[in-house]
């Protein structure tokens, strides 16, 4: 089974930063990603703010095996967390499904 969660933007207002409340809208997305069984969020970050870069990282997201090249000239790269199953029901083989977010 395939499912194929999309969340096109996601942007925290400039006022809104630094006050944690990106980091709770990423644990939502998280628990959601574990709840419904999906592998890992995945999102895209663009490479002209290293700050969303490494705000993401900070949330313990790496670098995606799907992610361009470093020798390639890229404008974004992706990044993953693997979902964690939240109960012992859960932790059977999770379903090929993760929720994607793309970043800026």
């Amino acid at each position: 089974m395939y499912a194929d969660e999309t969340n096109y933007e996601l942007q925290i207002e400039a006022g809104g930063r630094r006050r944690g409340l990106g980091q709770r809208v990423m644990g939502v997305l998280e628990r959601l990603a574990a709840a419904t069984r999906m592998r890992c969020v995945r999102l895209t970050a663009l490479t002209h703010n290293p700050s969303a870069s490494a705000f993401f990282r900070a949330c313990g997201y790496t670098l995606d095996e799907t992610s361009p090249p470093k020798e390639e000239i890229s404008h974004y790269e992706i990044l993953s967390k693997a979902s964690e199953p939240m109960d012992e029901d859960s932790s059977k083989e999770q379903t090929d499904s993760r929720i994607e977010l793309a970043g800026s």
